[in-house]
């Protein structure tokens, strides 16, 4: 209020004094001053007002916006934490893979070699056994057939008196005898 008794004043002293001339533009002017001035004083606290509730609006906002930023940035750092500790796991796996692998290679022409030596004389000695009981049966076989042969012959020759046996048989006679001569 002081400002404007004073700016009054001033102006009160200028015009009457005749350095400012006083006509419409002039009017026109101080009005528009004067009327910004008050527009001013009165709507200064609600602008303020407004203002400040809008800045507190943007700042909650902004503040609310950087820290879901940093919780993101967060879980982003942590994700990619993982991953690299994802890949170191996948390296060491790929080293304990490969180390087994390789006990693996190493290990199982020996396994092979132990477990041959183990199975293979059994075998061996089931083939044995096998081939000793084949030749037993097939030795007790021929001496059937052979013995069933002889009596054949021996009732071909004797029974029946035919005449191939009759001959047959005193050949093998002559060749036993020249047997135990020569003996």
């Amino acid at each position: 209020m002081l400002n404007l008794s004073l700016i009054s004043l001033t102006s009160f002293i200028l015009i009457y004094q005749n350095i400012i001339i006083l006509n419409e533009e002039t009017l026109i002017l101080i009005c528009f001053v004067t009327f910004c001035f008050i527009t001013f004083n009165k709507l200064n606290e609600t602008f303020y007002n407004d203002l400040t509730a809008r800045s507190l609006k943007t700042k909650t906002s902004l503040i609310t916006s950087l820290s879901q930023l940093l919780v993101i940035l967060i879980r982003t750092i942590k994700l990619q934490n993982e991953f690299k500790n994802l890949t170191t796991h996948f390296k060491n796996l790929k080293y304990y893979f490969l180390k087994l692998g390789i006990l693996v290679s190493d290990n199982l022409p020996i396994h092979y070699s132990n477990e041959s030596k183990i199975i293979y004389p059994k075998k061996i000695k089931f083939i044995q056994n096998l081939e000793q009981q084949t030749a037993k049966l097939l030795t007790l076989l021929l001496v059937r057939k052979l013995n069933k042969v002889v009596k054949i012959q021996y009732f071909c020759k004797h029974n029946l008196e035919i005449q191939y046996f009759l001959c047959f048989h005193k050949i093998s006679l002559r060749e036993r005898l020249n047997q135990l001569k020569t003996n």
